[in-house]
């Protein structure tokens, strides 16, 4: 059995780590709901534009956090298709779902549209987006029995029409992190593999850390820091150079929660 409390430190260093990196800055003294949330790909939440989104197994709700201490929902959203992950980007929000990745604007309006999506095979199904392309994990085990272990390369350039670019074999992808031109992927037990993404829909593999088990991950690509959460725990490393991860600090997990 997973320890509770195990679990309950790692969220909690999640979510302090999520305000961290996009809350904050050295002209204030509280945290700004008004932009984007920076989260790891793995993450059923996430705020945008002064409104907080949460993923369900079939639905995306729409919170109004104007007043932090008073949550307000305004809008719930079905998307009938094992929903999994949600990321922001832009004015859009990209849903990771067990049979594809559904694209959603937030453009005009607090309550999602509904502009497209794109199928795979079941899987589970992390996604990050860089620019006009999104990045799209899939993997097999848990309760995604039947899936490949690959990651998918999307052109999202029109995003009423995203279009397959190319699929890297992957070995049991998790969570990933997009920097500029590095691309962070968790390999679970494998470890976290580093790509370089100049070329953005042909990724090349330029490291793989096997001695970093990796669930999660979220760059900061002001600071050069990267936040990797696996099952040892929670992990602060430098990437200046992502061929030599220098560890920063770390969170250690309470023995049993890696059963």
């Amino acid at each position: 059995m997973k320890n509770i409390k195990g679990l309950t430190i790692l969220l909690l260093a999640m979510l302090a780590i999520a305000f961290f990196f996009s809350g904050c800055n050295s002209d204030s003294e509280g945290i700004d709901t008004s932009g984007e949330g920076k989260g790891g790909s793995m993450a059923r939440f996430t705020f945008l534009k002064g409104y907080l989104y949460i993923v369900e197994e079939s639905s995306l709700k729409t919170f109004d956090i104007s007043n932090p201490d008073n949550p307000n929902l305004i809008g719930t959203t079905e998307i009938n298709a094992g929903v999994e992950t949600i990321f922001p980007y832009e004015n859009y929000l990209f849903i990771g779902t067990k049979w594809g990745m559904y694209i959603y604007s937030v453009e005009d309006n607090p309550i999602p549209v509904f502009l497209s999506n794109f199928q795979h095979s079941y899987s589970c199904d992390p996604v990050v987006v860089s620019g006009n392309t999104a990045y799209v994990t899939l993997r097999n085990g848990t309760t995604c029995q039947s899936g490949p272990n690959r990651m998918e390369v999307v052109d999202v350039t029109d995003l009423g029409n995203p279009t397959l670019l190319n699929t890297v074999d992957m070995l049991n992808p998790h969570g990933l992190a997009v920097s500029d031109t590095v691309l962070f992927v968790c390999e679970g037990d494998y470890g976290l593999k580093v790509f370089n993404i100049k070329q953005k829909s042909d990724p090349v593999l330029i490291a793989h850390h096997d001695s970093i088990p990796s669930y999660d991950v979220i760059a900061n690509y002001g600071r050069k820091e990267l936040i990797v959460t696996g099952k040892e725990g929670v992990f602060q490393y430098d990437f200046s150079n992502p061929y030599e991860l220098k560890q920063l600090s770390k969170i250690l997990s309470l023995p049993g929660n890696d059963e």
